[in-house]
């Protein structure tokens, strides 16, 4: 089954917005629009759904008519010489299907239709899922949305605490030097960073099938959480689910097919009607005739049998993924919880905190009341929590 994060992405991105235009910001319901519009797995799945349903037409038609010609006594020898006695025969036929096969066969392509048109919602799905982690690791523009994105700020705030300490209360002999080969290592380090995240905007155009991206930054709150739905909203909407809707579709297809064996069980009737012309008495005479196949119940109480397995084989798996489903959706929704409260608790308490605390230190240190211990404590502590933040919820400058 997919993340709990790709049921809540496409909830988000459920109001599709207007394409980026080049030189602008993407949002995340902008780059899942262009996904599911260009990307050639879906095209690819649009195309299985009409092979299906032209299939479905296909083996839903009538039995065809036949027409046949014969011509007998032609060739021989005495009085049949020559063509002096031939009998030409012209005949138009059809089998005539009993049993509710015709009936059976529609039922198989219509699932088979739908089994295609789920197989297209996994892609959608999965596609939705791709889209979400390489999008968060986008570079993002600064202050977007309600005047400074939330995003930005934990960003402000992690670079400036990364100052050398002691920045303003002067130093004495060897404290400065290794800061500055930490700032050269600093700037190298963004470097590799930045190309890494060129990369992610490389890798999130090629979702909507182009080589080079046309968009310069993504925008997007990453720290503004939405609502958790309820446990059982969303235990409630598992039959949604592409997954166990495609077990439950394939249960139905080999029930479809246990009924086209079945149906089997009942011999078609072949029949034609024709013209025969009589060369001897130069004379015209009407034919008809019917055949029925024999032993077709045996055959068909084997095809039942076997079709029987299959459908009891597919319930059998369709149930034990149900549960699974269940059970890693329940351990799911608790980690998620349990994340978001975590995440709530850095956000709204423990840095606050740290920041007060790093805040009062410095201007300890700098009046010569604290040591250079305990203000590089503070600072541990804030950028800790900054870090334990960030690992909770992807960031612009987490690396691909």
């Amino acid at each position: 089954m997919l993340s709990l994060r790709c049921m809540c992405l496409l909830l988000l991105a459920g109001g599709f917005g207007a394409p980026a235009v080049a030189g602008e910001a993407l949002s995340l319901p902008q780059a899942v629009t262009r996904a599911l519009a260009h990307n050639p797995a879906v095209r690819a799945g649009d195309q299985t759904v009409v092979a299906a349903e032209r299939q479905a037409d296909l083996t839903g038609l009538a039995p065809p008519w036949m027409v046949g010609a014969d011509v007998e006594n032609v060739g021989g020898t005495g009085a049949v010489s020559g063509i002096r006695a031939a009998e030409t025969t012209l005949r138009l036929g059809r089998v005539l299907e009993r049993g509710g096969k015709r009936d059976a066969r529609l039922a198989v392509g219509a699932i088979d239709i739908e089994r295609s048109r789920n197989a297209l919602d996994q892609i959608r799905l999965e596609l939705g899922h791709r889209d979400d982690p390489t999008f968060c690791r986008s570079p993002r523009r600064s202050g977007a949305h309600h005047g400074g994105d939330a995003g930005s700020r934990p960003r402000a705030r992690t670079d400036r605490h990364r100052e050398p300490l002691g920045a303003g209360r002067p130093q004495s002999g060897v404290g400065p030097q290794p800061h500055a080969d930490r700032r050269g290592t600093g700037r190298y380090r963004g470097g590799t960073r930045g190309a890494r995240i060129g990369r992610c905007q490389i890798s999130l155009a090629a979702l909507w099938n182009t080589v080079e991206p046309d968009f310069d930054e993504a925008a997007g709150d990453l720290f503004e959480l939405p609502a958790i739905p309820a446990y059982e909203a969303l235990v409630a909407r598992l039959p949604e689910n592409p997954t166990l809707r495609g077990l439950i579709l394939d249960t139905r297809a080999a029930q479809a097919r246990e009924r086209v064996a079945a149906a089997s069980a009942t011999p078609d009737v072949t029949w034609h009607v024709g013209v025969r012309r009589l060369s001897t008495f130069d004379d015209t005479a009407l034919i008809a005739g019917i055949s029925l196949s024999l032993g077709s119940a045996k055959r068909s109480a084997l095809s039942v049998a076997q079709s029987a397995a299959e459908t009891e084989a597919t319930d059998a798996r369709a149930q034990a993924q149900r549960m699974d489903v269940r059970q890693r959706l329940f351990s799911t929704y608790q980690e998620l919880v349990h994340a978001r409260t975590a995440f709530e608790a850095h956000r709204d308490r423990m840095i606050p905190k740290a920041e007060a605390a790093l805040a009062l230190t410095r201007k300890g240190f700098d009046a010569g009341r604290l040591s250079f211990v305990a203000l590089s404590q503070a600072q541990r502590t804030l950028l800790a929590n900054c870090a334990t933040r960030r690992s909770m919820r992807p960031s612009a400058t987490t690396p691909c």
